[in-house]
C-alpha cells in the first residue's frame, strides 16, 4: 500500500510538471507570434508561410529546452526524494521554480520588446555594456523615452493573470491515473519512458542535433531568424558572449593558438621577424595632397548613419547641411563603423585598434598611449590635440581614457555650465560647437575630435522652437507620408534635423574665420532608427565618412572606395603629412589608387556591391543586388569566397584581440 502511494505521488507530480511544461510552451509560442505581429514591418514581404512555420517550430525546440532546465530540479526531486514529508517538499520545490520561471520569463518578454525597438535585435552581448555607461543618464533615457510605468503596469497585470492560471493547474486533481499499475515491471517501463521524455524535452530534439544557437537561423528573413530563440535563451548567450570577449586569457577568434607574427604579416603584407610587434603596422606617407591646414576637426556624430543622406530622402530636408558639405567635399558611402555603440567606435578611432568585442575605454584608460593613437601621431605634425564632448567625463571613463591616449585638452559639458535645460546627457550640439569655437579661438595648429550628443534618446529638445517644420507625420511632404510607417517619430527625426543644423552652422562660422580648416565627419554607429522598418543590411550597417576643405581637389578621390573607422586617421595623415613621415595604423588611407576590395567592422564586412553580417555560431547574412540571403554554417564550407572572407575576419579580430589585451607583447609561439 505504501509503495502504491509513492508511485501515485510520483505520477501526480509528474503530471503537474507536464501541465506546467505545456502551459509554458503555449506561453512562449504566443509571445513569438506576438513578436511576428507587432514587428510585422520588420519582416520581409518575401517571407512565406513556411518561413513563419519554421521559425515557430524551431523556436519551440529552444523553448522546451529552457523550460526543462527550470524543471530539472523539481523533476529530480520528484524522482529521487522519498522522505517522510516528501509530498509537501516536492510540491514546494515545484511551485517555487514554476512561479519563478513565469516571473522571469514575463519580465524578459516585456524588456525584450523595448530592446528590439531600440536595437533591432533580441538580447545580445551589448546589453552588458550598460555596466560601463552613465547609469543616471540611462535611467533618465528609459524613463522619458520608453514609458516604463506603462510597461510595469502591463507586466503586473499579465503576471497576475498568469499566476491565476498556474493556481488552477496546481489545484486541479486527477481522480484517475491511467498510468497507475501495481506491476513492478510495468512501472519500470513507464519510468524509463517518462525519464526519456524529459531528456528529449531538455535537449530540445529527439535526434542528434540539440537546440543550440547555430540551428536557429532557419529562414531567409533576418528578423524571423532573430526571434527563433526566446529572450531567456538569448540573454544566456549574450552573457556567455560578453564573458568570452572580456576573458583576457583565451583568444575567442582563434580556434587554436596562432603564430601572432605570421597572422600579422599575412594581414598587413609585412615580413616582420623581431622587435616591436607594432612595427607590422608601420607605414610611410607618400606626400601631402593638400597644403597643411591650421585646424583639423573630426566630428563623430551621435547615431548619424547613412540613410538620411540617401537621395530618396532629399526632399525631407532633415540632413540638408551635411548633404551640402558632402557635395562640396568627398563623401565615402561604402563605409563601416568599428562597432555598434558610441564608446566602442570612439575608442577604436582614438586608439587605432579594431574593435573586437573588448571594452577599449576600460583597458586603455591608464598607461601610455597606443602606438596607433590618433592624438599622439597628429602631434608629430605639430598639432595640439583637443577632445570635445557634449556629455560628462564620467561617462564610460572617457576623461581618463582620452588623457591616457594623449589628448592635451579635454573639454566637456561641465565647461559650458553643465546640462542644458533639455539635455539629459549633457549640452545640446549648438552649445557644444559654440564651446569649440570659444576654445579654439586664436589657436594655431590644432587637431580636435568632437563627440556630439543631441541625436540620442530621450529626445527632449524643443526642436519646433528651433525651426523644425514637422510637428506630426501629416506635415511631411506627401510622398514621405506614404513611405512612413511610424518607426521614427517626427520629434525624434527633429533631433536628427537639429544635429544637422548645428553642424552646418558650425562649419559656416568656423570656416569663415579659419578658411584652411579640414573638416572630417563620421557617425559613431548606425543609428538604429529608420524612416520605416524596411531598412536593409546596408542601412543597418553603414555610416558616412565625409572630408571637406577648401583645399581639397575632388578629382583626386574615388568616392566609391570601401573603408571603415580605422581608415580615417591614415587618410587624414596621408593628406597633410610631408613625404616619408612614419606612422602606424591598422587602417589604410582612402586616397590612393590601389583599392581595398573588402573592409571589416565588428561582425560586418563590406565590398562595393555587398554587405555581410558575420556571426560565428550561425552563418553569414548577405545584402547584395537589393536581395537578402542567409548562408548557414554548413553551406559556408561549400563557398570558397565566403570561407576565405570569414577566415580573414577571424584573423583580423583575433590579431586585434591579442594586441588589445597583451599590448603588443608576443605570446608564446605555437603551431597553428
Amino acid at each position: 500500500m505504501q509503495s502504491t502511494t509513492k508511485w501515485n505521488m510520483f505520477l501526480t507530480e509528474y503530471k503537474k510538471l507536464f501541465y506546467f511544461w505545456l502551459f509554458s510552451m503555449i506561453l512562449y509560442t504566443l509571445f513569438r507570434i506576438f513578436l511576428m505581429i507587432y514587428f510585422q514591418q520588420k519582416i520581409s514581404a518575401n517571407s512565406n508561410i513556411q518561413d513563419y512555420i519554421n521559425a515557430l517550430a524551431i523556436g519551440m525546440k529552444f523553448d522546451t529546452h529552457i523550460i526543462s532546465i527550470f524543471l530539472l530540479i523539481p523533476f529530480l526531486a520528484n524522482l529521487i526524494l522519498y522522505t517522510q514529508n516528501r509530498e509537501k517538499i516536492v510540491k514546494k520545490i515545484r511551485l517555487f521554480f514554476s512561479y519563478a520561471f513565469i516571473t522571469i520569463s514575463l519580465l524578459l518578454f516585456v524588456v525584450s520588446i523595448t530592446y528590439i525597438k531600440e536595437y533591432n535585435n533580441q538580447f545580445n552581448y551589448f546589453i552588458f555594456e550598460i555596466l560601463y555607461d552613465d547609469i543616471g543618464a540611462v535611467a533618465n533615457t528609459i524613463l522619458f523615452q520608453y514609458n516604463p510605468i506603462l510597461s510595469l503596469i502591463i507586466f503586473i497585470a499579465l503576471l497576475t493573470f498568469l499566476f491565476k492560471i498556474l493556481n488552477i493547474i496546481n489545484q486541479g486533481k486527477d481522480k484517475n491515473n491511467i498510468l497507475d499499475t501495481q506491476n513492478n515491471y510495468l512501472r519500470v517501463f513507464i519510468l524509463v519512458i517518462l525519464v526519456s521524455a524529459f531528456v528529449f524535452a531538455l535537449r530540445g530534439k529527439i535526434d542528434g542535433k540539440v537546440a543550440i544557437r547555430k540551428w536557429a537561423y532557419v529562414t531567409q528573413d533576418d528578423f524571423l531568424n532573430k526571434i527563433v530563440m526566446n529572450p531567456t535563451r538569448t540573454l544566456i548567450y549574450a552573457y556567455k558572449d560578453f564573458k568570452k570577449l572580456q576573458n583576457n586569457k583565451t583568444n575567442p577568434y582563434f580556434n587554436k593558438k596562432n603564430d601572432l607574427i605570421a597572422v600579422g604579416n599575412q594581414l598587413y603584407n609585412k615580413k616582420f621577424m623581431k622587435g616591436d610587434l607594432s612595427d607590422i603596422l608601420l607605414k610611410s606617407t607618400q606626400g601631402r595632397i593638400i597644403s597643411t591646414p591650421n585646424h583639423v576637426i573630426l566630428v563623430v556624430m551621435e547615431s548619424y548613419d547613412s540613410w538620411p543622406l540617401q537621395e530618396k530622402y532629399n526632399d525631407l530636408h532633415i540632413s540638408d547641411q551635411l548633404r551640402k558639405i558632402a557635395k562640396k567635399g568627398i563623401h565615402f558611402k561604402n563605409f563601416l563603423p568599428s562597432a555598434h555603440s558610441t564608446m566602442n567606435s570612439l575608442g577604436s578611432i582614438i586608439t587605432g585598434l579594431p574593435y573586437c568585442g573588448v571594452n577599449i575605454s576600460l583597458l586603455k584608460s591608464t598607461g601610455n598611449p597606443e602606438p596607433t593613437s590618433i592624438f599622439k601621431q597628429m602631434e608629430k605634425l605639430g598639432y595640439d590635440s583637443y577632445f570635445f564632448y557634449g556629455g560628462f567625463l564620467s561617462w564610460q571613463n572617457i576623461g581618463n581614457f582620452m588623457k591616457a591616449q594623449g589628448a592635451n585638452h579635454i573639454v566637456s559639458a561641465a565647461h559650458a555650465g553643465g546640462r542644458s535645460t533639455s539635455g539629459i546627457w549633457g549640452i545640446d550640439d549648438d552649445q557644444l560647437f559654440s564651446l569649440v569655437q570659444k576654445k579654439l579661438k586664436n589657436k594655431k595648429r590644432t587637431f580636435s575630435i568632437i563627440m556630439t550628443t543631441s541625436y540620442h534618446g530621450p529626445f527632449t529638445i524643443d526642436v519646433l522652437a528651433k525651426g523644425y517644420p514637422y510637428k506630426t507625420e501629416k506635415d511631411y511632404p506627401l510622398k514621405y507620408q506614404i513611405l512612413s510607417d511610424g518607426s521614427i517619430s517626427p520629434n525624434t527625426l527633429g533631433h536628427l534635423w537639429f544635429s544637422d543644423m548645428a553642424i552646418g552652422n558650425f562649419v559656416k562660422t568656423f570656416e569663415g574665420k579659419e578658411p584652411s580648416t579640414l573638416f572630417v565627419f563620421t557617425g559613431d554607429h548606425y543609428g538604429r532608427r529608420y524612416f520605416n522598418d524596411k531598412a536593409n543590411l546596408y542601412e543597418l550597417s553603414s555610416v558616412p565618412f565625409i572630408l571637406y576643405s577648401r583645399l581639397i581637389e575632388k578629382e583626386l578621390f574615388d568616392e566609391k572606395k570601401v573603408g571603415n573607422h580605422l581608415d580615417i586617421f591614415p587618410t587624414i595623415f596621408e593628406m597633410i603629412a610631408p613625404k616619408g613621415t612614419k606612422y602606424k595604423s591598422f587602417g589604410k588611407a582612402m586616397i590612393f589608387k590601389e583599392d581595398k576590395h573588402i573592409t571589416f567592422g565588428y561582425k560586418k564586412a563590406l565590398t562595393k556591391d555587398a554587405v555581410y553580417k558575420i556571426e560565428k555560431n550561425k552563418g553569414i547574412s548577405i545584402w547584395k543586388n537589393h536581395k537578402f540571403t542567409f548562408i548557414n554554417k554548413e553551406k559556408i564550407i561549400q563557398n570558397k569566397y565566403l570561407q576565405e572572407m570569414e577566415k580573414k575576419y577571424q584573423k583580423t579580430m583575433g590579431f586585434s584581440w591579442d594586441i588589445t589585451i597583451n599590448n603588443y607583447q608576443l605570446t608564446p609561439k605555437t603551431k597553428n
